[in-house]
C-alpha cells in the first residue's frame, strides 16, 4: 500500500460520497441532518491508505466499500469498538494508557512515546508524514486528553520500516503532566511471541462514519507469524498495492484505512511492541472465520504473510534507528534525541 511520496493513498473523498448518496452503504453517511454530512465531509477529508503514500479512493463505490467492515474484517466479528470516556472504565489498565496516548494527525492516526532529551516524541507511518512539510505546523489531536499540539520538528522518517518521529510543542506544565502518565515508548528488547495478544487503537474508518477513536482487542488480534519471524515484504493489499517493502510480522487485528500509524501494543504490559502498516485488501472468505484463525496460527499456512494484517516490529525499528545515528549527516539534536529515546 505505500507509493510515490505524494498524498497519502488510503485517502477517503467526503465530497464524492455525499454526492453518490444511493450508492453508499448505510453506515458511511448520516441521512439525519446537514449538520451530520458536514461532519462527515471533515471527517473524510484526507485519510491515508494503508501502507501507502499516494493514491485517492476516487470512485463512488470505492468510497462506499471503504467504509464496510467486511472489506478488511479479520475473524468472525469486527473488533473495533468506539472508545469514549465512558468506555474506558471498563477497560484494563494498558488499554486506557494506550488510548489516552493516541492522537489524530492528519486525517490518520499518530502516539506519544515520552519525553526524550527534553521533547515530547511522537510516532506514525512514514507514509502518514512522508516529509516535514506534511507535519510541521499541523494539529495533533488527543481526543480523550481533551488536548491539542502543534507539530514542531520532524526527526525523520523511514520506509523501511514505515515510521516518522516528530515532536509536539508543549508548553503548560499540565499538559506536560497529562501525557507523562500516558507516555508509553517501543519495548525494544522483548521478543515477538506467536499467539501474543495485542491491542490497537486508532481513527479507521470503517463503520466509523465520524472518524471517532476506535480500538480493538478481541480474541484474533494477535501475532500470527511464529516468534521473532520478521519478512521485508511488498504490500500485499490487492487493490491499490505500494512500491516501497517494510520489516513486517503478522497478525490477526482489525485495521482499516485512518488507522494507519496506529500502535500495536501488548495487551499484557501495555507497551507498544511496533506499529501498523498494511494488510491484504480485500480479506479473503476463509480468513473472516475465527475458526479458520485459529487453525493457521498453528498449521502456518501460506495465508499467515499473505491475508491478514501487517506490523513493523520494535526490534527492527531500534536497528533503523541505530544505524541513522551512525550517519554523519543526522543532526546533533536528533541524535540526543533518539539516544535517549533508543536507550529508554
Amino acid at each position: 500500500m505505500p507509493q510515490s511520496a505524494q498524498t497519502p493513498r488510503f485517502v477517503v473523498n467526503c465530497f464524492l460520497l455525499l454526492a453518490v448518496g444511493s450508492l453508499q452503504s448505510a453506515s458511511f453517511a448520516s441521512p439525519r441532518a446537514t449538520s451530520d454530512a458536514s461532519l462527515a465531509e471533515r471527517a473524510f477529508a484526507s485519510v491515508p491508505v494503508l501502507g501507502s503514500l499516494s493514491r485517492t479512493l476516487d470512485s463512488a463505490r470505492e468510497n462506499s466499500e471503504a467504509t464496510r467492515n467486511v472489506t478488511y474484517r479479520l475473524g468472525s466479528e469486527w473488533g473495533k469498538r468506539p472508545v469514549t470516556e465512558d468506555s474506558l472504565a471498563d477497560e484494563s489498565p494498558a488499554f486506557r494508557r494506550a488510548a489516552l496516548a493516541t492522537a489524530r494527525a492528519g486525517g490518520a492516526t499518530s502516539f506519544y512515546l515520552g519525553k526524550f532529551a527534553g521533547k515530547h516524541v511522537m510516532a506514525t507511518n512514514h507514509h502518514v508524514f512522508p516529509s516535514a512539510s506534511r507535519c510541521i505546523g499541523g494539529t495533533i489531536r488527543f481526543p480523550l486528553l481533551n488536548r491539542a499540539f502543534q507539530c514542531s520538528v520532524f526527526l525523520g522518517t523511514w520506509s523501511d520500516v514505515d515510521l516518522s518521529l516528530f515532536t509536539i510543542d508543549v508548553r503548560k506544565d499540565a499538559d506536560v503532566l497529562a501525557l507523562a502518565e500516558v507516555g508509553a515508548n517501543f519495548d525494544f528488547s522483548s521478543p515477538l511471541r506467536k499467539g501474543q495478544e495485542l491491542l490497537t487503537v486508532g481513527f479507521g474508518v470503517a463503520d466509523n462514519p465520524l472518524r471517532q477513536l476506535v480500538g480493538n482487542s478481541d480474541s484474533d488480534c494477535k501475532v500470527f507469524s511464529p516468534d521473532e519471524a520478521f519478512r521485508f515484504m511488498p504490500d500485499p493489499d490487492q487493490l491499490n498495492p505500494g512500491t516501497y517493502n517494510a520489516w513486517s510480522f503478522a497478525n490477526g487485528c482489525d485495521v482499516s484505512h485512518g488507522d494507519s500509524g496506529s500502535a500495536m501494543v501488548d495487551r499484557t504490559t501495555g507497551l507498544p511492541v511496533g506499529l501498523i502498516w498494511t494488510g491484504r485488501i480485500p480479506k479473503a472468505a476463509r480468513v473472516q472465520s475465527s475458526e479458520f484463525l485459529n487453525s493457521l496460527i498453528n498449521s502456518q499456512g501460506p495465508e499467515v504473510w499473505e491475508e491478514l494484517s501487517y506490523g513493523v516490529p520494535a526490534s527492527k525499528i531500534k536497528e533503523t534507528l541505530e544505524g541513522f545515528l551512525a550517519a554523519p549527516t543526522t543532526p546533533q539534536a536528533t541524535k540526543e534525541i533518539l539516544t535517549e529515546l533508543l536507550a529508554d
